[in-house]
């Protein structure tokens, strides 16, 4: 301070968001602090100028604070967590030509859009999200495309370049199907693939409970789309699993447990990578699971699986390699494990060459035919003498 003007004051407008609980679990989920200058009078912040982002404020932060700047309650915290989360998994395990496997993305179950609508902010070639769900989230939907579809359609300001970027391929699109997935998904590939391969779609279900995951797999891979699943409820419906589940618990190793949840998932991963699935489109499946931070979700272990097209010269060409590199190895240990001669020590050729003079080992002859004569000698004696 100089001389008697009192001295500089700071003032923060702030917003912190709280996990439901108390102190014992709240954690920060995001701050935005705005610095006024001394004798700025407080204002109420609004939508527009809440969202206004920091110099290191990042997209996703930007999207979170962007929800609670519209007042939105759906997608709750856990949901925007979970989401986001997924979507950059698959977008990571799908990478390529800058999203050309994204370019339609159908949210199964999807509610209010929040996954769906992430892709078409995150993947700049995705034309187009579908939402799949019998339930009409009213207030979901509006929450999703209050507060973030400036965002994808490129008429945001403050994103500038990045928005035009998102929308550079042409006018995205976010809607809704009001339809059960059996009937629904068929209908919207159906459509869709009149004018695009299948290898630009991806099928994606956060939470498809139960046997939903199955048939969204299942209908995926009929028509050779890409999918991924993060399921959860799951349950063995024909009992085959449980007892395994059951004896695993009770064994004598306590760390060897394993839930019926994830039986289940590496189940339905095996089948997605079985040898007849996918053979109907002409692709093969490569699949992958990865898990999510717990903390965000205890269900938190996602299958993804990438259609690739069974002509594929060059990718059938690796895994031909790798197979017979892996088949070479078994066999030299297989061969020293049992003592099997190797594929240049087999037996010898028993064939007799009558041209060959050289084949007879003459000491050997010789010692042979002394034996023999002594022998004959004594048993000669033997007898003459009785």
């Amino acid at each position: 301070a100089v001389g008697d003007d009192p001295p500089p004051k700071l003032m923060f407008d702030a917003w912190f968001h709280f996990h439901p609980g108390g102190t014992a679990t709240n954690s920060i989920m995001h701050h935005f602090i705005q610095t006024k200058k001394n004798g700025t009078s407080s204002t109420a912040t609004t939508a527009a100028t809440a969202t206004e982002p920091s110099p290191k404020c990042t997209l996703e932060r930007r999207l979170f604070h962007a929800l609670h700047a519209a007042h939105v309650q759906s997608p709750s915290i856990k949901e925007f967590k979970e989401n986001w989360a997924m979507a950059n998994a698959v977008r990571s395990f799908l990478k390529d030509d800058e999203g050309g496997r994204m370019e339609y993305v159908l949210d199964v179950a999807g509610g209010h859009g929040a996954l769906g609508a992430l892709f078409l902010l995150l993947v700049p070639r995705c034309r187009a999200a579908v939402v799949i769900d019998p339930a009409k989230c009213t207030s979901g939907k509006w929450g999703v495309r209050e507060a973030w579809s400036r965002l994808w359609s490129g008429d945001d300001e403050e994103e500038g370049g990045r928005a035009n970027e998102r929308a550079k391929e042409g006018k995205k699109e976010l809607r809704y199907r009001h339809e059960c997935l059996r009937t629904g998904l068929r209908k919207e590939l159906d459509l869709i693939l009149q004018n695009t391969k299948s290898t630009s779609v991806t099928v994606v279900a956060c939470h498809a409970c139960q046997h939903l995951t199955d048939e969204t797999l299942q209908i995926a891979s009929e028509y050779g789309v890409n999918v991924a699943v993060l399921p959860c409820c799951q349950k063995d419906h024909d009992g085959w699993w449980k007892g395994l589940t059951r004896r695993l618990v009770n064994g004598n190793d306590k760390n060897a447990t394993l839930s019926i949840g994830a039986i289940m998932d590496l189940l339905a991963a095996g089948k997605m990578m079985g040898f007849e699935t996918g053979s109907s489109a002409g692709v093969r499946y490569q699949v992958k699971m990865k898990l999510m931070n717990e903390s965000i979700s205890v269900q938190n272990r996602m299958i993804l699986c990438k259609a690739v097209a069974r002509d594929d010269d060059a990718g059938n060409e690796r895994i031909d390699a790798r197979k017979e590199l892996a088949h070479e190895k078994l066999t030299r240990a297989y061969r020293r494990a049992h003592k099997l001669p190797g594929k240049d020590d087999g037996p010898k050729s028993t064939t007799t060459d009558p041209h060959r003079t050289n084949d007879w080992c003459i000491p050997s002859l010789l010692t042979g035919f002394c034996v023999g004569t002594a022998v004959s000698f004594l048993m000669v004696s033997r007898l003459i003498r009785k």
